[in-house]
């Protein structure tokens, strides 16, 4: 019997059959890696930018309405804080520990904080840029890597005043985000213009002054501090800070102390301590500022040196020392010794100058270590800023007398050439956008508070020594200084409806220029010599090619008086052009 030859199969040495089933199996293995590699990342990316929020509750204390008799001043008392209303003036008194003094501020004040937040939000989430193709899908992402050191810069005691503030306010009903509230109080050391701001140029979100003068016969060296705030870089313009905030605050451990400002900024920009030592905060740009720094906000730097600094070289060591997230001028007065020094500060250079000859410091540093600063250096050329130091220090020649003769320099709406400037005007010692101005005699610790728009406004006056040292029964406040007599009190609110008009003709400029035009037409109608609204009249005619409306647009301007340095040279070669 004959074997039927058997059938092996052929053998391939280095080649596998080809199978659908094992393709798709390693297809859908590393797309699951893919997937997983995703989800890890995103949370890892979602730890390093989400803020811890610290522990605490405030007390359950009830609002209850205070009246001490009739006629007398009501109050909202919260536990040991209350708040109080002296025309639009809003005097918070607060004391405890940071958390206390966080939520007092959170609870009484919770219904001015989402204003607040969304006028400090624009400048913030410019630090992203614009991103290019994709940059609106991303834009998100990119701010909340940028900033994500932001509260490791923050010291452990002003975080817990924060996590105060956002639960005070969410017992007061107003959901506060933790993130939106820590930024804000980063907004002053990196936030640049809202685009619709009309500040873009400038670069700058705040524009300040500050004057220090002897007191005219006073004896031992007695010195005036007068200071004028505006943020006309915020996406209001600064109106949601229009409203000022007196606080008075007595934290546990530690220094008394007043300060100006508004809803939500738990910082100082403006303020003075029960031992007479003033500060005033300049913010400015110079060329080492880095979002992703971990230092000191510069608000909350000068919080501290009220707190901790009775003398003022205690307070210019902890300035020198501390790194800062942002730059700026520091003007501190010593009023016991009648001395004073400006502090330029950046996250990583330092200068001091004590007793410097000029009486008036601008938005500008003016010590040797940023001589050669870019940032700095456009600042001097482009802001206007030169010239209201020159003029206010010109006023100064004369030592005031008293606190009227303090508000009469900061009224003056007169150049360094004694010419004179109309209102709204941005070299003005009169700044018609601050949103605080203020007069400190620190020796004898008396304040006074615009109580209005303007400088022109009434000056409410504040008895510290009572407030921050508790001496005597009751406040014992020096006379209120008046109104400008001679002022309109309508022109100051017909400018900030102006430029509110300016704000929104800058939003529509490059989608719709026939709406942005009519709204300069309605800014006009409301402050006919508003110089920025003739301004900015000139760019939508000139993008318009209007040549006679630009023309006539800018000639306006020039014989207003021209507040845009940086804009002057290129403007006067257009005008007369062919």
């Amino acid at each position: 019997m004959v074997n039927a030859p058997s059938r092996v199969p052929d053998l391939v040495i280095g080649k596998r059959r080809h199978s659908p089933h094992r393709a798709l199996r390693a297809t859908g293995l590393l797309s699951a890696l893919v997937v997983v590699a995703f989800i890890v990342a995103w949370f890892i990316y979602r730890r390093a930018v989400t803020y811890d929020l610290p522990d605490g509750d405030p007390p359950r204390h009830p609002l209850a309405l205070e009246q001490a008799s009739p006629g007398a001043p009501a109050r909202l008392r919260w536990g040991d804080a209350s708040l109080s209303t002296v025309g639009d003036l809003s005097v918070l008194r607060a004391a405890g520990e940071p958390f206390a003094l966080g939520a007092a501020h959170g609870r009484l004040l919770a219904h001015a904080l989402p204003a607040a937040e969304q006028a400090f939000a624009p400048g913030v989430r410019t630090v992203a840029g614009g991103g290019g193709l994709l940059g609106g899908w991303t834009h998100g992402l990119r701010v909340d890597w940028r900033l994500r050191f932001v509260d490791d810069g923050v010291p452990a005691h002003h975080r817990r005043g924060l996590a105060g503030l956002v639960r005070g306010a969410r017992a007061s009903g107003v959901g506060v985000d933790h993130t939106a509230a820590l930024r804000h109080l980063a907004a002053l050391d990196l936030g640049l213009p809202a685009p619709w701001s009309g500040e873009t140029r400038n670069r700058r979100l705040a524009r300040s002054l500050t004057v220090v003068a002897p007191q005219a016969g006073a004896t031992g060296g007695r010195l005036w501090v007068g200071r004028s705030l505006a943020l006309p870089g915020l996406g209001d313009g600064g109106d949601a800070a229009a409203a000022p905030v007196v606080s008075l605050v007595r934290p546990t451990g530690r220094l008394a102390w007043a300060g100006v400002g508004w809803a939500g900024g738990l910082g100082v920009v403006t303020g003075v301590n029960e031992a007479g030592l003033a500060i005033a905060v300049h913010p400015t740009i110079t060329r080492d500022l880095r979002p992703t720094r971990t230092a000191r906000p510069v608000a909350l730097l000068a919080r501290d040196v009220l707190e901790i600094a009775r003398d003022l070289d205690a307070a210019i060591k902890l300035l020198e020392a501390t790194p800062t997230l942002g730059a700026a001028a520091f003007v501190v007065v010593d009023g016991a010794a009648g001395r004073w020094a400006v502090v330029d500060r950046s996250p990583t250079r330092v200068g001091v100058r004590r007793d410097p000859a000029e009486p008036a410091v601008g938005d500008v540093l003016l010590s040797p270590a940023f001589a050669d600063d870019p940032e700095n250096d456009r600042a001097r050329r482009s802001s206007a800023s030169p010239r209201r130091v020159a003029r206010a220090a010109r006023l100064l020649r004369e030592p005031p007398a008293d606190a009227a003769a303090v508000a009469s320099v900061l009224r003056d709406r007169r150049g360094a050439a004694d010419e004179g400037l109309p209102p709204g005007h941005r070299a003005a010692v009169d700044d018609a956008a601050a949103v605080h101005v203020v007069i400190i005699d620190p020796a004898s610790l008396a304040m006074w508070v615009a109580d209005g728009p303007g400088a022109g406004a009434r000056m409410r006056a504040f008895d510290l020594r009572h407030e921050l040292r508790g001496e005597g029964e009751r406040p014992a406040p020096a006379a209120d200084v008046p109104a400008d007599a001679t002022r309109e009190p309508q022109a100051a609110v017909a400018i900030r409806r102006a430029r509110a008009e300016l704000r929104t003709a800058r939003r529509l400029a490059r989608r719709d220029r026939t709406r942005a035009r009519e709204h300069v037409a309605r800014a006009l109608a409301l402050a006919p010599a508003l110089p920025e609204a003739h301004l900015l009249a000139g760019f939508l005619a000139q993008a318009a090619g209007d040549r006679a409306a630009m023309r006539a647009a800018w000639e306006r301007w020039l014989e207003l008086g021209a507040d845009d340095p940086g804009e002057e040279a290129a403007i006067r070669a257009a005008v007369v052009a062919p």
